[in-house]
């Protein structure tokens, strides 16, 4: 069986020549590792060495940018030299362009993806459209070269990459939907959510699991990416929120047998003190009393709960703000009731929702709670408190 080199590019750098690996080192990131990279989303084709050299080094980064292109050049011929791969020149430049070329076969996975997409733009056939797609978002492992995802180059591939995969996607679940292969929906929407875990796939991959009946899957996905939107806080996508709701609501809407409605409804164990929600959740806890009390008057309070330090300056890093948040929500189970409800909005500030309390508990409560939360922060944090009333925006 003849060796070929495979180079892996999508969601982790691997090339490998039969059964040995190009390690590369700590050089895979170096600038001679990055021409490898580059050369090796088309193998074999001609890039321009100016677009190369525009590629690799920043502007100003080098006094000379093409006597170091050159020795980049050198280095990475060198490293080949030295590699698994048989002896061969592999560097070719004619006319103002390289590519690499020598006595091995190249598969790349960019490379296949870029000519299967290109495939799926020209055919007509119907058929034939969908075993490209699916071939394409197979192929589609993640981000390109996820280790250099600063660098300008690979920023711009990644856009060109993910549009096509979206595109070849998104015919390939409504085919499969036609087709009623929902295990094949969930797989492929799955996938998808990795690489974009808010967004239309979500809804994909929780009705694929709907129709399945596979109800409890369904919510953990659901209650994942609500907890993916809590730790965004108020940086949450636009429209996110109202997405995630009407989610919620289809998943609640599928129905089932009475023992299934029951057990999905059921908490595992009962919390201790304050209940711990999610945004959408809470907001719609928020709505439901709100229409309540129109009718019934029972009285409640909505509570901002801003974590400070001792001068009362917000905290001033994400790290503390975590490690802060912890302690407060400590402190809201051991001194509230299992009817009140909490959120993390963002990273320094909780909503509190206090049921059956009237506005002349509030310094009652925030004394409580703020007592028990500066001995857990050893004095070094303090919690500034706002009611908050006629609440139209959550």
């Amino acid at each position: 069986m003849t060796k070929k080199l495979t180079v892996r590019l999508f969601g982790a750098f691997v090339a490998q020549y039969g059964d040995a690996v190009l390690t590369f080192g700590k050089h895979a990131n170096s600038k001679f590792g990055q021409l490898f990279q580059i050369l090796m989303t088309r193998p074999g084709e001609n890039f321009s060495k100016r677009a190369i050299i525009d590629r690799i080094y920043e502007m100003g980064e080098v006094e000379d940018p093409n006597a170091s292109f050159n020795n980049t050049m050198f280095r990475l011929r060198k490293y080949l030299e030295s590699s698994p791969l048989p002896p061969g020149k592999y560097l070719v430049i004619e006319d103002g362009a390289i590519r690499f070329e020598g006595p091995v076969e190249v598969e790349s996975d960019a490379w296949s993806f870029e000519q299967t997409s290109d495939a799926f733009l020209e055919e007509t056939d119907t058929a034939r459209k969908l075993e490209l797609s699916e071939t394409a978002c197979r192929l589609y492992q993640g981000d390109l070269l996820p280790q250099l995802s600063n660098e300008l180059w690979v920023i711009e591939k990644n856009q060109q990459y993910q549009k096509k995969y979206f595109q070849m996607l998104r015919f390939l679940l409504e085919h499969l939907k036609d087709a009623g292969d929902y295990v094949s929906i969930a797989y492929f929407s799955r996938r998808a959510i990795e690489i974009e875990p808010i967004g239309e796939w979500l809804s994909w991959q929780i009705d694929s699991l709907v129709a399945q009946g596979r109800l409890q899957d369904a919510s953990q996905v659901y209650m994942a990416a609500v907890e993916r939107m809590g730790a965004m806080g108020d940086s949450a996508p636009k429209g996110m929120l109202e997405q995630l709701q009407e989610i919620g609501r289809r998943i609640q809407a599928s129905g089932g047998a009475r023992e299934r409605i029951t057990m999905f409804l059921q908490e595992e164990k009962l919390p201790q003190g304050a209940y711990f929600c999610s945004l959408p959740g809470f907001v719609e806890q928020y709505q439901i009393l709100k229409r309540i009390e129109r009718r019934q008057a029972i009285p409640f309070v909505l509570l901002l709960c801003t974590i400070q330090n001792a001068d009362g300056h917000p905290v001033d890093s994400q790290k503390k703000s975590e490690k802060q948040g912890k302690k407060l929500q400590e402190a809201f189970r051991t001194n509230l009731r299992a009817g009140d409800v909490y959120v993390k909005y963002n990273a320094n500030q909780y909503l509190l929702l206090c049921v059956g309390a009237e506005v002349e508990n509030v310094p009652e409560i925030a004394s409580r709670i703020d007592v028990d939360f500066r001995k857990r922060s050893y004095g070094h944090y303090m919690i500034h408190y706002r009611l908050l009333e006629n609440v139209s925006v959550l």
